[in-house]
């Protein structure tokens, strides 16, 4: 390596070891984030305890750090009833991990992670340079490890880099060429007695074993080296491999013994997450069971031997969001991977040990895939494919020549483009709605698949039932309210609509405006509609009815199918609802910026069902009543039709009323609502009390009762027949007589 490479490589290494160190914390979330409470606060213990128990004393370390919110998730184990407490996830990371917390806490971890990110750059150069100039390997090792969700998940005090760098280093030790000339000096002697050819493939499996006894499908990882070492005819080496992961494995498995009395978190013994709002009080109590009966074992690794049920179908769709999914996608957030298999079926196609290693990776991600469909992608948090990261290093070792050498180039415009976020704003992104996964609003990687079959498990979003659909977008962008959904205006909304049924006819969605003037855009599968407000009324309201031309995408719901239909909603402007109010505030924020409000009221043939046919009973009308005041009003009916009348939604049924005068003449048209006390069912009676208001001019009037179907229709224009009528005198006296008119 030239001198100049190996300078820029050590410059770039103090600079980012050393800046985690004076980084204030906390970032966003301003608390620890999925299983990081355990891996920092067993840092901790090892460093300053010098075990693995859980008590007060680790929990108020916690607070020490992160004092602002609460921790959501503590991972914890017992075998004695809770008696006795250990953290719940294995130990190894934080075990290396202890010195640098020890000294400088969550930081610590932080640059722990950096300098393993450091060391996996260094052998990446080292490796590459053995097939290119050492400036175009330094800089593909950079991009490649820098330029990838491998970066973000230095921040978090996670296993993932760990991981990482003992598949790499595993990797490297047996892949990479060493040039073996003889050690002139002392200390080169020791180096070449410590790492020489006979102590390489030693060190490379105990590397891949720390890797395995963290997630133990990364022994896939195993194959390229031993392929190698057979394929060279280098038995003995082939056996040292061996033999060092399994000692590795057993001295660590031992350590966790000495530690907790079981080899891993994960074996014979019951674990549970729980939160911790209080550092004086454990978050978990003994209990009362018989001495002699075992604590039962949960949340375990069981399900590794465990025959996994395939569905073609869903798997197919995964693989999909493996490659380019929004959130999850290969191309979007290793885009050095996406190169370095382009370069493997130019130059490196004939090599079978490099078909090796890309066999291996694809066992890792199919493990996943299958064995775990649910959550392959990273579980309670995650950014990009947290699972598949710790074997990402593989990909390099794919790659020998690297031409022509714009491609590292290449390489470094679509990081920027698509990890730029990620990389600027690692420990998260002061953005309205903040979430990890922030970064998916930008542009290109909102352009990539959502994916919809983690649409109730991704951070950032919510959804809404209306009229038997369920629909759900992004929270910054929209706002469920009552039975419409608000969307911001100046923005193209993202929206999708998952029906149990194909939507084979119309679906119809009422449009409210309320800017003075808009354009407003409906795409609902390819059906697109724009609807032009102009004139002096603020708020206007349109129907459209929309028939989706591309086929919906199928979802598995357990064991039955939904169908989701991606609806866009593009407002040209918008307005702040509570503008006036907001102005007074101290400080003034905008509330929303509503571009539109859409109301999804069911297909045609459910807005044409003929449901308006009611049998009225008894009508308790007070004869009269003072002006401007409230009278309630008792009746009784029944649903006479042949459909379900609905007590929710935007076009459920309602009771309401209007007021006429004595020649007949709408005074006042529309009064207030009573909902039904539930669904109402054909045949069905029910007893429904109504609040009406009196007319503000004395009178005589006529007190008209009558159901409305929200949005579609009142029963009485619908059939001939009449409302509950009474005749009312409205005046400053009270009401003393009831008179009553079927």
């Amino acid at each position: 390596m030239r001198r100049s490479t190996g300078l820029s490589l050590v410059c770039l290494t103090l600079f980012l070891v050393a800046f985690p160190l004076v980084v204030g914390k906390p970032g966003l979330p301003m608390t620890l984030k999925a299983d990081e409470p355990a891996y920092y606060l067993m840092a901790l213990s090892l460093a300053r305890d010098g075990d693995l128990e859980c008590d007060t004393g680790d929990l108020a370390r916690l607070f020490d750090e992160y004092p602002y919110l609460a921790a959501f998730n503590l991972i914890l184990m017992t075998d004695d009833a809770w008696n006795t407490v250990f953290f719940g996830k294995p130990y190894i990371y934080s075990l290396f991990a202890a010195p640098f917390a020890g000294a400088f806490g969550a930081n610590g971890l932080v640059a722990f992670n950096m300098l393993m990110l450091m060391g996996m750059i260094w052998m990446g150069t080292a490796y590459l340079s053995r097939f290119n100039s050492a400036p175009i390997a330094a800089l593909f090792s950079v991009g490649f490890f820098v330029l990838s969700t491998a970066f973000a998940y230095v921040f978090w005090l996670h296993p993932e880099i760990f991981n990482m760098a003992c598949v790499a280093g595993s990797l490297f030790l047996v892949l990479h060429r060493f040039d073996d000339a003889p050690a002139l000096g002392r200390w080169a002697r020791i180096g070449a007695k410590l790492f020489g050819p006979q102590t390489r493939p030693a060190w490379s499996g105990a590397l891949l074993a720390l890797a395995v006894y963290n997630k133990p499908m990364l022994a896939a990882m195993a194959l390229p080296s031993l392929f190698a070492l057979w394929h060279g005819r280098q038995w003995r080496r082939l056996a040292i491999w061996m033999f060092a992961a399994v000692l590795s494995m057993a001295a660590v498995s031992g350590v966790a013994i000495g530690f907790t009395g079981h080899a891993s978190a994960y074996l014979g013994v019951e674990r549970m997450g729980v939160p911790v709002f209080d550092p004086q009080v454990m978050p978990v109590t003994p209990i009362d069971r018989p001495a002699a009966e075992k604590s039962p074992t949960t949340n375990s690794w069981t399900w590794l031997a465990r025959i996994p049920e395939v569905d073609l179908g869903e798997l197919t769709t995964h693989v999909g969001y493996f490659f380019v999914g929004r959130h999850t996608g290969l191309v979007p957030y290793m885009p050095f991977a996406v190169l370095s298999l382009l370069l493997f079926l130019l130059y490196g196609r004939r090599s079978a040990i490099r078909w090796l290693t890309l066999f291996s990776l694809a066992s890792v991600a199919l493990f996943f895939l299958i064995w775990i469909p649910f959550n392959w992608h990273g579980g309670g948090g995650f950014v990009g494919n947290r699972y598949f990261v710790n074997v990402y290093p593989g990909f390099l070792f794919l790659v020998t020549r690297i031409r022509p050498a714009w491609l590292t180039a290449v390489g470094y415009g679509l990081g920027g483009l698509l990890l730029g976020p990620i990389v600027f704003t690692p420990m998260g992104a002061p953005v309205p709605e903040p979430t990890l996964q922030a970064h998916v609003r930008n542009v290109p990687t909102r352009w990539f698949p959502l994916e919809l079959a983690f649409r109730k498990k991704l951070p950032g979003y919510h959804g809404v039932s209306l009229s038997g659909a369920w629909f759900f977008g992004r929270k910054d962008v929209l706002k469920p309210k009552k039975d419409e959904i608000l969307v911001h205006g100046a923005t193209q909304v993202e929206l999708w609509m998952v029906t149990a049924q194909p939507i084979e006819e119309g679906a119809v969605f009422e449009i409210r405006n309320g800017a003075p003037a808009n354009r407003i855009i409906i795409d609902l599968g390819g059906d697109r509609r724009e609807l032009e407000f102009a004139g002096n009324r603020a708020v206007r309201t349109e129907t459209v009815e929309l028939l989706p031309e591309d086929a919906p995408e199928p979802l598995k719901e357990g064991k039955r199918t939904v169908f989701a239909y991606r609806l866009l909603i593009d407002a040209e402007t918008g307005f702040v609802p509570n503008a006036a109010r907001n102005a007074k505030r101290k400080f003034p924020v905008n509330d929303f910026y509503q571009g539109a409000a859409v109301s999804y009221l069911g297909t045609q043939s459910d807005l044409d069902r003929d449901l308006f046919s009611v049998e009225w009973g008894e009508c308790e009308i007070p004869g009269l009543n003072p002006v401007g005041e409230t009278l309630t009003v008792t009746t009784r009916l029944a649903n006479s039709s042949t459909e379900t009348w609905p007590s929710a939604g935007p076009t459920r049924v309602n009771l309401s009323y209007r007021w006429l005068d004595e020649e007949g003449h709408t005074v006042i048209p529309d009064g207030g609502r009573t909902p039904l006390p539930r669904d109402v069912a054909p045949g069905m009676s029910i007893e429904v009390e109504q609040a009406v208001r009196a007319p503000l001019e004395p009178g005589l009037y006529i007190l008209e009762l009558d159901l409305v179907r929200e949005r579609v229709s009142w029963f009485s224009r619908k059939r001939d027949s009449s409302p509950c009528q009474g005749t009312v005198e409205v005046s400053p006296g009270a009401a003393t007589e009831y008179s009553q008119e079927p």
